[in-house]
């Protein structure tokens, strides 16, 4: 593996990344506070770069930026394999440096506009779907060395099909979602799992703000 990568979700009781279909996965920071957004920040802060789906874009609107603890911005990457991002999106629009990655299946005019954002810069990397393995070396090749992935669940999914993740970081919110169709921890895209099963070592856990948060490090897959 060249580059580190760790994963950092909210999960419910019920397992769930948000409180129902197509719902923001900020409603569920309704349910912690100061403390654990510091915190939460922080981790950001100590990363190269940051990494979310086109769907958590599309639900969340999400900044991705360090704004409750101190320290740099890393590096806003969004993967999007056909180019599919509301133009409006705030992280689109704000002038930080931010790189889509889309397929070669993305349109013409989907990259054409997004190029035209300010301080956007699009990465073309795979066929149908973004090759993740080649955007890990590509990162690399640029000086990235650490990147946190904060969903969804099937670019999740995708990341642990590559067997790419080094340290899942998962904040346990302490409500049953209740809602059947809410997004589970992890999704394929379009196709069967081909997830083979994998064993991690539990490094860390501790409470911030009645927030449950594990840690786990380590990869043993088994065919």
């Amino acid at each position: 593996m060249l580059i580190e990568i760790t994963t950092l979700s909210e999960l419910t009781i019920d397992g769930k990344l948000s409180l129902g279909t197509n719902e923001s996965s900020k409603g569920l920071f309704a349910f912690y506070g100061d403390e654990l957004r510091t915190w939460f920040h922080k981790q950001r802060a100590e990363h190269d770069a940051i990494m979310v789906g086109a769907q958590t874009v599309r639900n969340d609107d999400p900044e991705l930026t360090v704004r409750y603890a101190t320290g740099p911005n890393p590096l806003r990457i969004v993967t999007a394999s056909d180019g599919d991002l509301p133009l409006d999106a705030r992280l689109l629009n704000d002038g930080i440096p931010t790189m889509v990655v889309v397929s070669q299946h993305a349109s013409v005019s989907a990259i054409k506009a997004l190029r035209a954002k300010q301080s956007v810069e699009v990465v073309v990397c795979g066929d149908e779907r973004v090759d993740l393995n080649r955007l890990m070396l590509i990162l690399w090749e640029r000086g990235l060395r650490t990147l946190i992935v904060e969903g969804g669940s099937r670019l999740l999914h995708s990341l642990f099909e590559a067997k790419l993740v080094s340290t899942i970081i998962i904040k346990h919110i302490p409500v049953i979602s209740g809602a059947q169709d809410a997004p589970n921890y992890l999704r394929a895209e379009g196709q069967p799992s081909h997830l083979t099963l994998s064993r991690w070592r539990i490094v860390e856990w501790f409470v911030v703000d009645g927030v449950g948060i594990s840690i786990y490090r380590g990869e043993q897959t088994h065919s």
